[in-house]
C-alpha cells in the first residue's frame, strides 16, 4: 500500500513539473494585450462579415405525392384490373425533381435569361425582382455569357455601358474594357453585345450590373443546390428546399419547379390513355372504310338480285360464321400485338408508345403484369438517368431488373404465341367446316352470307373500338396528378439562415482567444530556454543563490547610483547567500562564470563586487576573460595592462591594480589578450597572485570565461572558493544546465551556485513575479522599503 502512495506521489511530481498552471496563467496575463488585440479584429471582423455579406435565405415547399392507384375514376374496365402503376416510391419522385432535365425547363419557362446584381464589399446583392432596368435582346444576336455590364444612368434619356474584365475565348485569356454612352430604348450593339436598356420603376447606380447567363450552368447550379427529401418514412411526402440571396427568385423556382414537375407526372399517368386512343384511332379509320365497303356491297346485292331475307338453315350457318370471324380477328389482333410487343420490348421509348395488353382483349394477368413491370422500370431508369452517372449502383440494379423482366416476358409471349397459332388453326378449320355447309343453301344465299359476314364483322369491331376508345378518354380525363402541393414556397415560410450573426460573432471571439493562446503554447512548447527558478529546480540540484531583477537604467553597475533600488536588493541578497557557500582556505575567492557569452557574467561579477565594497569590504574584481574582455568598458579603464602582462613579468601587481572609482573597491584588467590564456591561468604565478591578494582583500571576484567555450573557466574554478553560475532568463538553454551538471561532476566543484539572471516577472511568471509585485506595490505606496528614483551623488542621497 505504501509503495502504491510513493508511486502515485512521484506521478503527481512528474505531473507538476511538466506542467505549472500558475506559470502558463502568468504568461497569458503577460500577453493581456494580445488577447485584447486579436479579440477586436476577430469581433470586428466578423461584424463587418454579418453587416455587408449578402444574407442567405431558405425556401421551402412541401409536397404529396399520391398513390398512381388513386385519383381516377373507377370504371370497372380495362385499367381497373391492372392498375397503370405501382405504389408510390419517393426516390423516382427525388431523382426527377433533381433532374438536370426538369430543372432546365424550369429556368427556360422562367425565362432568366438575363440577371442583375448590385456590387457589394463581400459579395454581389441580386436585384431579381427589383431591376434597376429591364434588358431585351433578340435571341439571334450574340452576347458575350458571364460578363458584368455596368450600366450607369447620366440623364433621363441616356445611360453609360461599362464593362472591364477578363474572360477565355477559344482557350486564351483575353480582356474587354469599354465605357459606351447608350439612350434608352435604342439598341446598344458594339463587337461583344447587342442589347436594348429599358427605363424602370427603380432608378440604378454605379454598382448596379446585368449578367447574360448560361443557361446550362445556371440550371447546374440549381441541380446542386435544390434540396430534395422526404419528410418522414411512414407517409408520402417530400420537402423541397432551396437557398439563395433573394428569397423572391427562390419562390419562384420551387413553385414553377413544382408546376413543371405537376404536369410531368400528368403526361405521364395520361401517356397509355393516349397511347390507347392513337391505337384505337388507327384501328377505326381502318375499320370505318372496310364497314363502309361492305355495308354499300350487302346492300348493292340484295337489291340487285332481289334477296332481302334468308333461308332458316342459312341464317343459322351465318350466326355461326359471325361467331367464328370474331373469335378469329381477336386472336388475329392479339397475334400481331404479341409480335410487336416482342419487337418493342427491348427499346424505352417505343415502350412509351405502346398499348395496354386489354385494348385488344387480353386478359393473361402474368402479361399485363410483366408490360406494367416493364413500362415502369423503364420509367424509373429514365428519372433516374437525369441525375446519376451510368454505373451508379441504384442504375446497375434497375438494368438488372430489366433485363429479367425481359426475359420473363420473352418467355410469356412465346408461349402465347404459340397457344394463340393454335387456337387462330381450329378457328380457320371451324370455319372450313361451316362454310362446307353452305353448299346446301342457294348460290344467292351463300354469296349474301359470305357479304353480311364481313358487315357484321366490321361492325362488332367498330363497337368494340368506340367502346374502348370511350373507357380510354374516361379514363384521361379523371388522371389528376400525383404530385398536390401542400404547401407553396412563400414568403410566410422564408428563413434567413445566413449570415449566422450569433454564431460568426462567437467564432470571432473564439479566433481572438485562441490565435494567441495557440501562438503562445506553440513558442513555449519549441522555446528550450529558461524561464524561472522552478525550471532550474526541475533540471539541477545546484541551489539557485539569487534572482536578478532585469536592470531598467541605463548604467553598467546601477547598484553603485541606485542604492535602494530593486536591482540592488537583488545583489545585496546574491552577496548574503554567498556566506552560506563560503567554507575552505579560499572561501573569499568567488569566481562568476557562464555557459556561453551573452548571459551577464560581467555584470553579475562588476555589481556583486561593487555591492560587497559598499558592505564596508575591501574588495578586488579581476578580468580573467582573457579571450573577450568586457570588463574595462564597465569602469571607464584602458585596458593596457593587466594579470596578462603581470603574469609574463611585464608589470609589477602594484602597477596593475587600478582604482575603481567606488569606495573599497579595485580592478585587475585582464590586459592585452595574450595567445595562451589557458597557460597563465595555470601557472603558479597566477596562484601567487591569488594568494597575494587574498592578504589585501576581504574578497576576491573573478570575472572568467564561459564554461563551455574554453578551458580557462576549469582551471579558475578549482583554486575558487565559490563557483556561481550565471544563467539569463529566455537565453539560457537547457542543454547547457546538462551541461553544467556534467562539468560539475567532471571537475568535482564545490560549493556552486547558480544566478538566474535579467530577470523580467511581467513575461514569465515565477516566484519573482509575487516579488515584483510587492516591489512594485511599495515604490507606488511610498513605504520606503524601496525607491528606484532615489541614487547616490557625491556620497549623498538625491
Amino acid at each position: 500500500m505504501e509503495k502504491n502512495d510513493d508511486i502515485l506521489k512521484l506521478l503527481l511530481e512528474e505531473d507538476e513539473k511538466s506542467f505549472n498552471l500558475r506559470e502558463f496563467i502568468n504568461k497569458l496575463l503577460h500577453h493581456w494585450y494580445w488577447f485584447v488585440l486579436t479579440i477586436a479584429i476577430g469581433v470586428g471582423a466578423a461584424f463587418l462579415y454579418n453587416k455587408y455579406t449578402p444574407p442567405i435565405y431558405e425556401v421551402t415547399s412541401k409536397l404529396l405525392v399520391k398513390d398512381k392507384n388513386d385519383g381516377g375514376v373507377s370504371l370497372g374496365g380495362m385499367f381497373d384490373r391492372f392498375p397503370m402503376r405501382s405504389s408510390v416510391n419517393l426516390a423516382n419522385h427525388i431523382g426527377i425533381l433533381t433532374s438536370y432535365n426538369l430543372n432546365s425547363e424550369v429556368i427556360q419557362q422562367l425565362g432568366w435569361y438575363v440577371s442583375w446584381y448590385r456590387k457589394m464589399p463581400l459579395g454581389n446583392f441580386d436585384l431579381y425582382g427589383r431591376e434597376p432596368f429591364h434588358v431585351t435582346f433578340d435571341p439571334n444576336d450574340s452576347n458575350l455569357e458571364n460578363v458584368p455590364v455596368f450600366i450607369v444612368p447620366v440623364d433621363t434619356t441616356s445611360y453609360i455601358a461599362k464593362v472591364d474584365a477578363s474572360i477565355y475565348l477559344g482557350g486564351q485569356p483575353f480582356d474587354i474594357q469599354f465605357e459606351t454612352k447608350g439612350k434608352y430604348g435604342e439598341k446598344f450593339e458594339n463587337n461583344y453585345f447587342s442589347f436594348t436598356i429599358n427605363k424602370s420603376i427603380d432608378v440604378g447606380g454605379e454598382a448596379d450590373f446585368f449578367v447574360f447567363n448560361n443557361l446550362d450552368n445556371l440550371t447546374r447550379r440549381y441541380v446542386g443546390s435544390v434540396s430534395v427529401s422526404s419528410v418522414d418514412e411512414e407517409a408520402n411526402l417530400l420537402s423541397v428546399n432551396i437557398s439563395g440571396n433573394n428569397p423572391k427568385r427562390e419562390i419562384d423556382f420551387i413553385n414553377t419547379l413544382s408546376e413543371v414537375y405537376r404536369n410531368y407526372s400528368l403526361r405521364e399517368r395520361n401517356q397509355i390513355s393516349v397511347n390507347t386512343i392513337n391505337f384505337i384511332d388507327q384501328q377505326l379509320n381502318a375499320v370505318v372504310d372496310t364497314l363502309k365497303t361492305t355495308s354499300d356491297q350487302f346492300t348493292n346485292y340484295r337489291s340487285s338480285n332481289r334477296v332481302y331475307d334468308l333461308s332458316q338453315k342459312a341464317e343459322i350457318i351465318m350466326q355461326k360464321l359471325n361467331e367464328l370471324d370474331k373469335r378469329r380477328s381477336m386472336a388475329e389482333m392479339q397475334l400481331s400485338y404479341y409480335e410487336d410487343l416482342k419487337t418493342y420490348m427491348a427499346d424505352g421509348e417505343k415502350m412509351k408508345n405502346i398499348t395496354f395488353p386489354s385494348v385488344v382483349g387480353i386478359t393473361d394477368t402474368g402479361l399485363n403484369n410483366l408490360v406494367l413491370k416493364l413500362s415502369e422500370l423503364y420509367g424509373r431508369k429514365e428519372s433516374l438517368s437525369y441525375s446519376l452517372q451510368a454505373k451508379n449502383p441504384t442504375l446497375v440494379v434497375v438494368d438488372r431488373e430489366l433485363e429479367y423482366t425481359r426475359k420473363s416476358l420473352q418467355e410469356n409471349l412465346n408461349n402465347l404465341v404459340f397457344n394463340t397459332q393454335r387456337e387462330l388453326d381450329a378457328l380457320n378449320r371451324q370455319i372450313y367446316q361451316v362454310n362446307s355447309q353452305l353448299s346446301d343453301v342457294p348460290k344467292t344465299e351463300q354469296d349474301l352470307v359470305n357479304i353480311k359476314r364481313m358487315v357484321d364483322l366490321n361492325n362488332d369491331l367498330y363497337n368494340y373500338l368506340l367502346e374502348k376508345r370511350a373507357e380510354a378518354q374516361i379514363t384521361k380525363a379523371s388522371n389528376l396528378p400525383e404530385i398536390e402541393v401542400l404547401d407553396p414556397a412563400q414568403f410566410a415560410t422564408v428563413t434567413q439562415i445566413g449570415p449566422r450573426t450569433t454564431i460568426n460573432l462567437a467564432m470571432g471571439l473564439m479566433f481572438g482567444i485562441f490565435l494567441p493562446l495557440f501562438v503562445i503554447v506553440m513558442v513555449d512548447y519549441f522555446d528550450d530556454t529558461i524561464h524561472s527558478k522552478e525550471h532550474l529546480q526541475e533540471l539541477t540540484t545546484v541551489p539557485v543563490v539569487a534572482e536578478i531583477i532585469r536592470s531598467k537604467f541605463k548604467e553598467s553597475i546601477p547598484v553603485i547610483k541606485y542604492t535602494r533600488s530593486v536591482i540592488a536588493e537583488s545583489f545585496r541578497k546574491l552577496r548574503t547567500n554567498i556566506n552560506y557557500l563560503q567554507k575552505g582556505d579560499n572561501r573569499n575567492i568567488i569566481a562568476v562564470h557562464s555557459s556561453v557569452p551573452g548571459e551577464g557574467k560581467t555584470f553579475v561579477s562588476a555589481n556583486l563586487a561593487s555591492v560587497m565594497a559598499l558592505n564596508n569590504k575591501k574588495v578586488v574584481l579581476i578580468g580573467a576573460d582573457m579571450r573577450k574582455p568586457t570588463l574595462h568598458q564597465y569602469f571607464n579603464l584602458k585596458n593596457d595592462i593587466g594579470i596578462s602582462t603581470y603574469l609574463i613579468g611585464h608589470n609589477r601587481l602594484d602597477e596593475i591594480i587600478k582604482p575603481s572609482g567606488v569606495e573599497n573597491l579595485d580592478v585587475l584588467l585582464c590586459g592585452l589578450i595574450p595567445p595562451n590564456p589557458a597557460d597563465l591561468l595555470a601557472s603558479d604565478e597566477f596562484v601567487a597572485l591569488l594568494n597575494e591578494l587574498k592578504t589585501r582583500y576581504d574578497y576576491i571576484v573573478i570575472d572568467n570565461s564561459p564554461f563551455s567555450l574554453v578551458t580557462d573557466a576549469a582551471i579558475v574554478s578549482k583554486i575558487a572558493g565559490v563557483n556561481l553560475f550565471v544563467a539569463r532568463q529566455g537565453y539560457t538553454h537547457k542543454k547547457m544546465i546538462e551541461l553544467l551538471n556534467y562539468n560539475i561532476q567532471q571537475y568535482d566543484m564545490h560549493r556552486v551556485g547558480i544566478i538566474l539572471n535579467d530577470i523580467n516577472p511581467k513575461k514569465y511568471g515565477s516566484y519573482a513575479t509575487s516579488y515584483s509585485s510587492y516591489v512594485q506595490n511599495s515604490l507606488k505606496s511610498g513605504s520606503g522599503y524601496f525607491d528606484d528614483n532615489t541614487k547616490v551623488k557625491n556620497g549623498e542621497l538625491v
